[in-house]
């Protein structure tokens, strides 16, 4: 079975891992004069868009970025960027159609937990793969220093650095002067041609989110909000705003004021008191990407799967004519 469309997440002030590979896996870049036209593209649209560029890699078939948005314009800035120089590539090799493989990739990032991690992997990439491993650590260390289409070379301090690259936030943690913070995050970045290193993404959560829970959270109250999604990247939206069937219990419970095993207690007919019939319809609302129906039935009393549906229509039809109801179903929502 096919895996569900990754989350496009758009905010202002948000870090971005960002990843496009040429269609059909075919070169995007095949000279110096490629490379020198995306990477004068990437920083004219940066600075029209006001999109911050922290770190970028070209290689032959894909381009990795870690950018971060002062505005919600991701997907403005990447059309525009990839199209500007499909075009440019198309005249210039008297090519036709698309250069880059379909939708490109937006691993949201959170940045205080995985900036360095992801940083460090995205300058990694020259020297990753292959046959490269078979170097030695002071060969791959002199590949990667000379490598001049990525961030790193200025990141370090070996080159200039174009006006639209920020080094600063990246190099801040690394010490007190610019040359410690150059040594240190070099240092960092060069562990990774001793072991390897795994690729930070590995890590997030529905293919969308990389960071910790705390993080994780706030975007989940983002997309709580943003109810319209595109069919295919709305699994991985349900699985991303889903709560815990706990979770659920305690709010209802704060709600009306009630211990949380009141909520397990069955009633006449399928549903019992109004508390543990909301519950039921919260944790079919909220739960329903990590539990299914069966699941929240016996976490709430036992009761089958008939009887939760039944419970959540009753709860429905009821909210639209009372208002109390109403107002504890927005609340809880």
């Amino acid at each position: 079975m096919a895996m569900a469309r990754p989350l496009r997440i758009e905010g202002a002030g948000l870090w971005y891992h960002v990843m496009c590979r040429g269609n059909g896996r075919q070169p995007v870049f095949t000279d110096k004069q490629d490379h020198e036209a995306f990477v004068k593209r990437l920083g004219a649209v940066a600075l029209g868009l006001h999109v911050e560029i922290h770190a970028y890699a070209l290689m032959g078939n894909h381009v990795h970025l870690f950018v971060r948005t002062r505005e919600a314009n991701l997907g403005r800035f990447m059309q525009r960027l990839l199209t500007g120089y499909t075009q440019w590539f198309n005249i210039r090799h008297k090519t036709c159609g698309h250069l880059f493989q379909g939708r490109y990739k937006a691993l949201l990032v959170d940045k205080n937990a995985y900036g360095a991690e992801v940083s460090r992997y995205i300058h990694l990439n020259p020297v990753r793969g292959g046959g490269t491993r078979k170097e030695t650590v002071a060969k791959l260390q002199a590949q990667l220093r000379d490598y001049p289409w990525s961030s790193y070379r200025a990141m370090i301090g070996l080159g200039p650095r174009e006006e639209w690259l920020v080094t600063k936030v990246t190099l801040a943690r690394w010490g007190a002067s610019v040359r410690e913070q150059q040594t240190n995050y070099a240092a960092y970045v060069e562990e990774g041609l001793i072991g390897a290193i795994a690729d930070p993404a590995e890590e997030a959560k529905a293919q969308s989110i990389l960071g910790r829970d705390r993080f994780i959270d706030r975007i989940r109250r983002i997309l709580h909000g943003r109810r319209r999604c595109d069919r295919e990247s709305e699994a991985a939206r349900r699985h991303l705003t889903a709560e815990s069937i706990e979770s659920v219990m305690e709010r209802v419970a704060r709600a009306y004021k009630v211990k949380r095993a009141d909520l397990m207690k069955t009633g006449k007919g399928t549903g019992g008191n109004e508390a543990r019939q909301v519950a039921l319809w919260l944790a079919r609302e909220r739960c329903g990407a990590q539990a299914t129906l069966r699941e929240i039935g016996k976490a709430l009393g036992g009761v089958g799967r008939s009887a939760v549906t039944m419970v959540c229509r009753r709860i429905a039809c009821r909210a639209r004519r009372d208002k109390h109801l109403k107002r504890v179903v927005a609340r809880l929502s």
